[in-house]
């Protein structure tokens, strides 16, 4: 009997074990029968990347600054200038001669960049999205700046320069970047002056978990609010997954099982390849922020948190409005939170396909009267027209406020979504109506195709997803408005 009893969890185990090898090795097989072949930004290490906890980890942000200067002549030296390395597409990243690659190496945006004006009011540190680069935060920057700010856009490691940067990164060497990057804002904002943080998906999960650690730690400049878009702060348990799954990385021939996406990299500021790595990582970062926010809780500190201004997609591929609310919002006592949603275009006649479940999500919004926090929903006016409306609810409150907005649904377009949201409808190079200017004209957000699925080497629906958001002009808004609601007495 005592010999079953041991055999019985042995076999059990034993039987595990081979289901989860099973899944290993089909998903390594499958993923290099898939995936395309791996080219040199798919492998090559670049040593000067931003480390977290060594001994040659910059200890001040202008060294930060000098190690991008290095890192980026690497990636000059081992991919782009190496003939045998570079990409031979036309509108290759890593071709020398692309548009893209003179977007994404002679302009500011891959690298940490400031914007500062000679008697800032303040200062403000901006933290990008994965897989991104700081251009994502360029409309936000250069609207603090209008407003007076130094503005700080940080370069998170593993990022504006080579995919295969992704795949040994960790969220501790972002969170590290960040801390570095907190001091330095605030000590360019000068004595006395407001320190402001946001940042658009996994930048709004660092800055979230930055100001929750700097309830307790006197060494890290607390900021007075927080400005989140599209924040990630719940991620599927699937990447943990993903993470075991690609166990036979290091077989020669499986270095494929790596990689969740593999595709041409056309975009100069944003990567379209997509390693496993990156998904564990950001998994793990909502799993210790989640952490921290409840042993704050327990603690009593979150009544001291920043007041959080959260924009949010209804619709949302990557993190729900649902998640922030229960994930953070729902957990903050009242201090002038406000979540501010956008709704689908229920004038569009494809309104009746939505996915339901987004649909759910804004309904219990809808209902829920017992919010801590102020809801202000941007969708149709009820007139049922393309133009559209502000309904705001007080926290707590029943009644909804309506101010009707100069803004209009653009044709064809159904919902915002969570990369359009921090791009300006102008963006010239994301942006709908792209403005020319001094860069090279490459306009990724009007590019509309139509065709047989498996014409292009990328899925035809990555041109139908929305890379800009028309009501931008509603965040610069809402900004002013909290930087106005802040200096008065």
């Amino acid at each position: 009997m005592r010999r079953w009893m041991i055999r019985g969890p042995l076999y059990a185990i034993g039987l595990c074990a081979v289901v989860l090898a099973t899944i290993v090795l089909m998903f390594a097989i499958q993923a290099r029968l898939r995936l395309p072949e791996l080219h040199a930004w798919h492998k090559v290490a670049l040593p000067a990347e931003f480390r977290a906890g060594r001994s040659t980890t910059p200890g001040s942000f202008a060294d930060y600054r000098r190690l991008e200067d290095r890192l980026f002549a690497e990636l000059r030296a081992r991919v782009i200038d190496d003939p045998s390395a570079a990409d031979s597409q036309m509108l290759g990243r890593y071709n020398p001669k692309s548009v893209t690659a003179r977007l994404a190496l002679d302009t500011p945006y891959n690298r940490s960049f400031e914007l500062a004006p000679e008697h800032p009011r303040g200062g403000v540190l901006l933290v990008h999205g994965l897989s991104d680069s700081p251009y994502s935060m360029r409309g936000i920057a250069e609207e603090f700046f209008a407003q007076g700010y130094y503005v700080l856009v940080l370069r998170l490691p593993g990022h504006g320069t080579i995919p295969a940067s992704l795949v040994d990164v960790t969220w501790q060497d972002w969170y590290a970047a960040v801390a570095l990057a907190a001091k330095h804002a605030q000590a360019a904002a000068g004595p006395g002056k407001p320190f402001l943080a946001g940042g658009h998906s996994t930048g709004a999960a660092l800055v979230t978990l930055y100001a929750v650690r700097a309830l307790e730690d006197p060494g890290l400049p607390r900021p007075e609010r927080l400005y989140l878009v599209s924040a990630a702060i719940g991620i599927s348990r699937f990447a943990v997954l993903t993470n075991v799954i690609a166990g036979l990385s290091f077989i020669p021939g499986f270095e494929k099982s790596r990689w969740i996406d593999v595709l041409p990299e056309y975009d100069p500021y944003k990567y379209n390849s997509f390693p496993v790595n990156a998904a564990n990582q950001i998994y793990k970062l909502t799993h210790v922020l989640a952490g921290a926010l409840e042993e704050a809780g327990n603690a009593g500190r979150l009544s001291s948190m920043p007041r959080v201004l959260v924009f949010q997609s209804i619709v949302d591929a990557t993190v729900t409005a649902r998640e922030v609310v229960s994930g953070l919002l729902a957990l903050l006592p009242p201090r002038g939170h406000e979540l501010v949603v956008f709704d689908v275009n229920r004038r569009e006649r494809l309104q009746g396909l939505i996915a339901p479940e987004p649909m759910e999500d804004l309904e219990k919004l809808r209902v829920a009267t017992d919010l801590p926090f102020r809801l202000t929903l941007i969708g149709n006016r009820r007139d049922g027209s393309a133009a559209i409306a502000a309904y705001t609810r007080e926290p707590g409150g029943r009644d909804v406020a309506v101010e009707d907005l100069p803004f209009e649904w653009p044709a064809g377009v159904i919902s915002l979504g969570h990369v359009a949201l921090p791009f300006p409808p102008d963006d010239p190079v994301y942006g709908l109506t792209p403005k020319p200017g001094a860069q090279p004209e490459f306009h990724l957000g009007v590019v509309a195709v139509r065709g047989e699925s498996g014409a292009l080497m990328v899925p035809l629906g990555v041109f139908a997803r929305l890379r800009c958001n028309p009501f931008f002009e509603i965040i610069r808004t809402r900004i002013d408005r909290s930087l106005l609601h802040d200096e008065v007495p």
